[in-house]
């Protein structure tokens, strides 16, 4: 697998950390701007491990007999986790709390409709076991 190294991401985070730091005195506007896309250069920089673990999961299913659409509700859910959770905390950094709040429960709520289909999958297999 081909993640960034770890100290690459330390020092990405760090400068856009204390840049944002300064930044937040004279425009906190600017500052959650600068907080918004240190993240995504963050998660760009760990896009191609994802890709490779998403694959991995999926060989992995494929020889276990799993389905797509065993496996895929699986993949939507953390990735709604990680989505949430960063957006989350751009909100608290931006001061908005309760939109951070509500975010978090739209994602609980959007993870268990995209599990939803594996739950299905495993009433359906517990109905042929009774």
């Amino acid at each position: 697998m081909i993640a960034p190294p770890v100290w690459q991401l330390a020092a990405i985070a760090v400068a856009g950390t204390l840049c944002a730091i300064t930044l937040r005195r004279q425009t906190p506007e600017l500052s959650l701007v600068l907080a918004v896309v240190t993240a995504g250069l963050l998660l760009l920089r760990c896009a191609s491990a994802l890709r490779q673990l998403v694959g991995f999961l999926s060989s992995l299913a494929d020889l276990a007999g799993l389905t797509d659409e065993l496996l895929s509700p699986l993949v939507r859910t953390v990735g709604i986790a990680v989505l949430v959770r960063l957006a989350a905390q751009l909100c608290r950094d931006g001061g908005m709390s309760s939109a951070a709040v509500m975010l978090e429960l739209g994602g609980v709520l959007a993870a268990l409709a995209a599990s939803v289909p594996l739950m299905q999958s495993v009433l359906g297999l517990l109905e042929g076991l009774l």
